[in-house]
């Protein structure tokens, strides 16, 4: 289990709210054309599942420590930002560490010279690193260096760059691109041209002009098929450059980003995972774990007690449940503590220490302990094993991958171990997810129909 180091420090990232943002001349973006465009067809499926991204978030400071390029509040407030925007388009993140990077020219005057040296110092394979400048470099305010990527940088007098570089990291493209031709304003090639999304409208590289406020007052004009045809370019989307009006990502957007997660390899490693086991081992430092489903802590299978103590402060948020089992001891000291959170992922926020009170739930250690589906793929016949704590009526809810609910099956579970057998001929051939909704919980299988 691997374990994330962040200063005792980040809790002061869990207190500060989301602030209007102002309006702010956009300071460039040095992303690069991409190696190679993704294309999708129209009718790709989707998981019905919340895409759940893993971040960790290198603050860079100078050689002795100090000018940090941007304190921990600030931090909060651009991560909140953040994370409102994707959260409509079933995209959210997990945040699993902060770390400090002193290096006086990485932090005041850096150059993409710089990148590999800089993404050598302690990269994750499971998180998209995020590196906070003081001072925009190379004329640009922030650079996810391909399209997709696991790392952007943002400058820090650019803050407003991170949704705008993670876009690039999800696969989007500014919507004025022009790396396989400039797009047409009556929408024409929109799925080759431009940006690849046909809900957002043309654009040009700079269109932006922040004196005019939100509305675009040009006159630009492109020859495609064979007429002039005028501009109306989008002042509210975040892959532009209207940074001061930055209100959304489209919902061609929000598609084009899920579907280059399931088209990219080092993308799912970066996805968090459903469940999580923590047994055998000591816990100290700071450490911060997350899953969309379920953490378990404690001596699993007999493997072996889990001890946080002494100088521990640990934050652990599940979507579902956390489960403490015989083996687990708990007793940090002095200012430390353990917060266990309950946060259903896309309903809240990030992996924090200070969660509003309506987004705290009961922490269920007696509830859905085990479900299992057998055969997994199946033909027609499925066996759905199901153990509880506490018996009695439960739901069985099948869903497609577009989320569209396929099939609801009330139950009674009678004893702690229960067995239930659901005929599934008429399905069609596919991937499908079971759920179990229970009083003190709920859990979830995934199914796939020959």
């Amino acid at each position: 289990m691997k374990k994330y180091l962040i200063p005792l420090s980040v809790a002061a990232l869990l207190s500060a709210v989301q602030p209007l943002m102002a309006q702010q001349p956009h300071a460039g973006c040095g992303t690069p054309h991409p190696k190679q465009v993704l294309q999708f067809a129209a009718t790709e499926n989707l998981s019905a599942n919340p895409y759940v991204v893993q971040i960790f978030v290198h603050i860079l400071r100078n050689d002795d420590g100090t000018n940090a390029a941007m304190d921990d509040a600030t931090l909060r407030t651009n991560l909140d930002r953040m994370a409102a925007f994707y959260r409509p388009h079933n995209i959210c993140f997990t945040f699993v560490g902060r770390d400090f990077i002193d290096n006086t020219e990485w932090n005041t005057n850096y150059v993409t010279a710089d990148i590999g040296d800089l993404h050598a110092v302690n990269p994750h394979s499971d998180a998209i690193d995020i590196y906070v400048h003081a001072n925009g470099f190379e004329g640009s305010g922030g650079n996810a260096y391909d399209i997709p990527s696991s790392k952007c940088s943002v400058a820090a007098t650019a803050s407003f760059n991170f949704e705008h570089e993670v876009g690039h990291c999800l696969g989007l493209l500014h919507t004025f691109e022009t790396f396989m031709g400039a797009e047409c304003p009556d929408g024409s090639g929109c799925g080759s041209d431009g940006d690849f999304v046909c809900d957002t409208p043309a654009d040009f590289a700079g269109s932006q002009n922040m004196s005019s406020g939100c509305t675009y007052t040009g006159s630009q004009t492109i020859n495609c098929n064979g007429s002039d045809q005028a501009y109306n370019p989008p002042t509210n989307n975040i892959m532009s450059y209207w940074a001061g009006c930055y209100a959304q990502f489209s919902a061609g957007q929000g598609t084009r980003m899920r579907n280059t997660i399931d088209a990219t390899g080092f993308l799912q490693d970066r996805l968090t995972p459903d469940d999580r086991i923590i047994t055998n081992t000591t816990l100290t430092g700071e450490i911060a774990v997350g899953a969309q489903n379920s953490i378990q802590i404690g001596n699993i299978a007999a493997a072996g007690d889990v001890a946080m103590n002494g100088n521990a402060h640990g934050m652990f948020n599940a979507g579902q449940f956390i489960q403490l089992v015989p083996g687990t001891g708990i007793t940090p000291t002095g200012a430390n503590s353990v917060l266990l959170t309950i946060n259903r992922m896309c309903d809240g926020l990030f992996l924090t220490s200070e969660f509003p009170t309506a987004d705290r739930n009961r922490i269920n250690q007696d509830g859905i302990t085990a479900l299992q589906v057998s055969p997994n793929p199946f033909i027609s016949n499925l066996q759905v094993q199901i153990s509880l704590v506490n018996p009695g009526p439960a739901t069985l809810m099948l869903f497609d991958l577009t989320g569209k609910l396929v099939q609801e099956t009330s139950i009674q579970v009678n004893a702690n171990d229960h067995t239930e057998q659901l005929e599934l001929p008429h399905l069609d051939p596919g991937i499908y997810f079971l759920r179990l909704r229970h009083a003190s919980g709920s859990a979830s299988a995934r199914l796939v129909k020959l």
